[in-house]
């Protein structure tokens, strides 16, 4: 474990790891940051034909927040990749970065193959992995433990709420979806990724069969 005032050289595993990281977070980040002219407002901020202020500012703000966090994660990686060596706590805070991402998305699991769908094109969770794999020595058993305990809070939330709330069934969240204005056109291409059939496409893929 390193100490306090301590920094390690990167290895070219690491070194790949950070530039992947910032490449990736702070691109996002950056985007996020500056597309205000760009981003839209969701189907769902519209009520009565009008954009609700309200709902428009609420998803701002998680947009935004999604930024900084993403902004910072990539910043740190960006600043060890550059300097070819890092300190405990760049590496801890990587770490924490990650456990927060990885325990919201353990939380909010959508139902599913979409679970799986999820989980498998998450680069939080990927890359956490890879950082336990190469860089868990680096760092304190307390920050360990707090990264733990962020991921299992993640799990703990999907189990007693939001998979209660979703009924298990991908069926479920895709009428809400429908419901809420979802775009048509990335709802047919996540029903393609799921494995989800409606009961018209159904339909249509047996008289094909019949034709």
């Amino acid at each position: 474990m390193l100490t306090a005032t301590e920094f390690i050289e990167t290895t070219t595993a690491l070194s790949i790891v950070l530039w992947i990281e910032a490449v990736v977070y702070l691109g996002i980040g950056l985007y996020e940051t500056f597309d205000d002219f760009i981003h839209k407002a969701p189907k769902w901020a519209f009520i009565n034909d009008r954009m609700n202020s309200w709902i428009w500012m609420q998803d701002k703000v998680g947009h935004k927040m999604h930024a900084a966090i993403c902004f910072m994660l990539g910043f740190v990686a960006l600043n060890g990749a550059l300097e070819g060596m890092v300190s405990r706590f760049e590496i801890e805070i990587i770490f924490v970065s990650f456990a927060l991402l990885s325990g919201m998305i353990f939380g909010l699991l959508p139902p599913g193959r979409f679970a799986v769908v999820t989980l498998a094109t998450k680069p939080e969770i990927i890359l956490q992995v890879v950082m336990y794999f190469f860089c868990l020595n680096l760092i304190r058993p307390e920050i360990i433990g707090l990264c733990v305990l962020l991921n299992l809070w993640g799990l703990f939330v999907y189990f007693r709420q939001t998979s209660k709330i979703f009924g298990g069934k991908y069926e479920i969240m895709r009428a809400d979806m429908v419901e809420a204005g979802f775009d048509e056109r990335r709802l047919e291409r996540l029903d393609k990724v799921v494995g989800y059939k409606s009961a018209a496409n159904e339909e249509r893929t047996d008289s094909n069969v019949v034709g």
